[in-house]
């Protein structure tokens, strides 16, 4: 059996992907290493997104709520499974791909479970959030210090009273020190300096005005987008440095150097912790991606979803064609964009194969 194409990964970008190839009636299979939606729920307790629910639905399918409000990642997590439930996709959940060669002008995928399955297109939807990064640092700790990462599903393993240290100040970082800060002593290390504009303006979600405006979805390589990545703001009004100070969260400069208890930051500043939880980000994995060219140090390679080998898109990645890349709202431009592409691919293997 030959797919036209095989999805890799059944996040938002995945899922959309098959129904788009299943209205097309293309032959195709989605791979899942674990679970529908389990990459959110996965996530903290309680955690939030930063866009409201009328801006995390896909095509053909409302998002249930107040379309004001703010989802949990469980709700996300939840749509996600509805999704691909409504539509009756084609997905094999549980099933990790171990290996990607090309061969017979396609592709082959090994799974974790031995199977070899061949395809005529690749479409990468795996999302670049898949190792969670922890910076080198960490090994001057003493294992006196317990360490935790961003994806931490609750904090309940955190001690009342502990020193805890907050490592990175995104969205996973401040929602972190806000919900510790009534127990413990917290503090967060920034880095870069950044905006974090109000989740609202004038009653409306920011992300209706930075739609109307075009700012959202301006392209890559325009002013507006170096602009957006140089200052790289991210709408958490209700996390800011001082509405943390009033909760009692400590805010501290770069963390520079890890010494057995001591964590000692940018300004000189030295503390003693407890913990450490690390919200620094994640990394690509394509270590089972074995063709050339294709990935480097930073992930994958890609253009605008086309990767350098014919036949091998990718989907869901940040700033992949604008900011709402990697968002929820951004899925479908890229998808449709990245679904003419395999059109065109496999319009092309037919033309070759008569």
């Amino acid at each position: 059996m030959r797919y036209d194409s095989v999805i890799i990964g059944a996040g938002q970008s995945g899922l959309y992907a098959a129904k788009a190839l299943a209205e097309k009636n293309k032959h195709y299979l989605v791979l899942e290493r674990d679970e529908v939606g389990q990459q959110w729920q996965q996530r903290l307790n309680g955690m939030q997104l930063f866009t409201s629910r009328r801006f995390c639905a896909l095509p053909g399918f409302v998002f249930p709520g107040d379309p004001q409000g703010y989802p949990t990642t469980e709700e996300v997590a939840a749509y996600l499974k509805n999704y691909a439930r409504m539509f009756k996709l084609n997905i094999q959940p549980r099933t990790r791909v171990v290996s990607v060669i090309q061969e017979k002008g396609g592709f082959i995928i090994t799974t974790d479970t031995g199977a070899r399955i061949e395809t005529k297109t690749i479409i990468n939807a795996t999302g670049s959030n898949q190792q969670v990064n922890i910076p080198s640092l960490s090994e001057g700790l003493s294992n006196q210090v317990q360490q935790f990462t961003a994806d931490v599903i609750n904090l309940g393993s955190i001690k009342d009273g502990w020193r805890v240290a907050i490592i990175g100040d995104g969205a996973s970082g401040r929602q972190i020190a806000a919900q510790l800060a009534s127990r413990c002593s917290v503090s967060l290390a920034c880095g870069q300096r950044r905006s974090l504009p109000p989740n609202r303006v004038l009653g409306k979600d920011i992300f209706w005005w930075l739609s109307k405006l075009g700012i959202i979805f301006a392209g890559n390589g325009t002013l507006v987008s170096k602009v957006l990545k140089k200052r790289n703001p991210l709408p958490l009004g209700n996390y800011t440095n001082n509405k943390l100070k009033k909760v009692g969260v400590t805010i501290c400069q770069r963390l520079t150097e890890c010494q057995e208890t001591t964590l000692q930051f940018a300004n000189g500043h030295q503390q003693q912790v407890d913990a450490v939880i690390w919200a620094t980000g994640y990394q690509d994995d394509a270590s089972w991606l074995h063709i050339e060219g294709c990935h480097d140090e930073n992930g994958f390679i890609q253009q605008n979803g086309q990767s350098p080998t014919e036949g091998l898109f990718v989907i869901g990645r940040k700033w992949l064609s604008c900011r709402a890349s990697e968002l929820i709202m951004g899925v479908e431009r890229d998808v449709d964009h990245v679904m003419t592409l395999v059109e065109r691919q496999l319009l092309k293997n037919q033309e070759v194969e008569s």
